[in-house]
């Protein structure tokens, strides 16, 4: 039985974390149809559907997660990311971040669609300054290809990322502009 990686397939290639070499290996193409073809209900049941959990150490159902928001929620709703990794066991983020970003990115603008959140908080500690560098580099190249801020691919929709780097165990935001 031969061994072919899913999750890290790209961390090894030279353009990994460009855009122009994500969306050559089909990277934002699931976003485009979620947005195009999928109604925010529909893209929580897939995700519910598919049994995808989350990469903390208790690897809770990410659709279920999702179902917990109050319905109708008048807004506005926040997605926060805590790439903080301060759990035993969870260091296993920091290589998506550092070598694959725009696969992190996707997932985050995914969720912020399902869960029709229109800004997404990023929190990445401080001792990850490459994952931190390699990220904000990738959202100001989403910023600078419409796939971030207004009106992405579009379709209509909107969201927006800020990142804040800062001390292990703590959370911090900044308002994005």
């Amino acid at each position: 039985m031969s061994f072919e990686p899913v999750l890290l397939a790209r961390v090894a290639k030279p353009d990994s974390t460009r855009l122009e070499g994500y969306r050559a290996d089909g990277g934002y193409a699931t976003l485009e149809r979620a947005l195009k073809e999928k109604k925010p209900e529909e893209v929580t049941t897939q995700v519910k559907d598919s049994g995808l959990r989350g990469r903390g150490g208790a690897g809770f159902p990410t659709g279920l997660k999702w179902t917990f928001l109050p319905k109708d929620h008048p807004g506005p709703i926040y997605l926060c990311i805590n790439a903080d990794e301060s759990e035993p066991c969870t260091y296993n983020n920091r290589i998506l971040m550092e070598k694959d970003p725009h696969q992190v990115l996707e997932g985050i603008l995914l969720a912020c669609y399902a869960i029709k959140s229109r800004c997404a908080y990023f929190y990445i500690r401080y001792e990850y300054g490459d994952a931190f560098r390699t990220l904000q580099a990738a959202i100001d190249e989403l910023y600078a290809s419409g796939l971030l801020g207004k009106n992405i691919l579009a379709a209509g929709s909107t969201a927006t990322s800020s990142s804040t780097a800062g001390p292990g165990r703590t959370f911090a935001a900044r308002k994005p502009g």
